[in-house]
């Protein structure tokens, strides 16, 4: 996982070890249900600090890059050509590399490389036993 990571950053030319991803305010999302032991923070990030790409293309690039070479994740391993293309990883990559305006995409996720202190605006911790007792209201 490190190694999709990794790229990540290089793709989007960000500047930091590991990606903060997060979700647009009023659409679609996926969190694949795992918010009952997690903390929402609503931020406002200034538009030039914030990296989208589409949550499939993500998704699809880190099962895919196991079939990639080793030393380079642009590069599809001779042995894989079975399972990925050159030409569909490289769709993938552009697709994350190219910046779009939020509502051009199906399920935006925006990627931070900080969070900084006058960006939080509100948050709110959810753990289980929180989750639980909503649940049975």
């Amino acid at each position: 996982m490190d190694r999709a990571y990794s790229a990540l950053v290089e793709i989007l030319g960000l500047h930091c070890e590991c990606p903060i991803f997060g979700c647009l305010r009023f659409r679609r999302q996926c969190t694949n249900g795992k918010v009952s032991s997690s903390a929402k923070l609503v931020l406002k990030v200034p538009d030039e600090c914030v990296k989208l790409t589409e949550y499939s293309v993500w998704a699809d690039f880190m099962y895919h890059i196991q079939y990639t070479k080793p030393a380079d994740y642009t590069m599809v391993a001779v042995d894989s050509v079975e399972q990925l293309s050159q030409a569909q990883l490289d769709k993938m990559i552009h697709s994350l590399k190219k910046q779009r305006r939020p509502l051009a995409y199906h399920c935006p996720q925006a990627i931070l490389e900080e969070i900084r202190p006058e960006w939080l605006v509100d948050f709110s911790l959810h753990n289980k036993e929180s989750f639980w007792q909503r649940r049975k209201r």
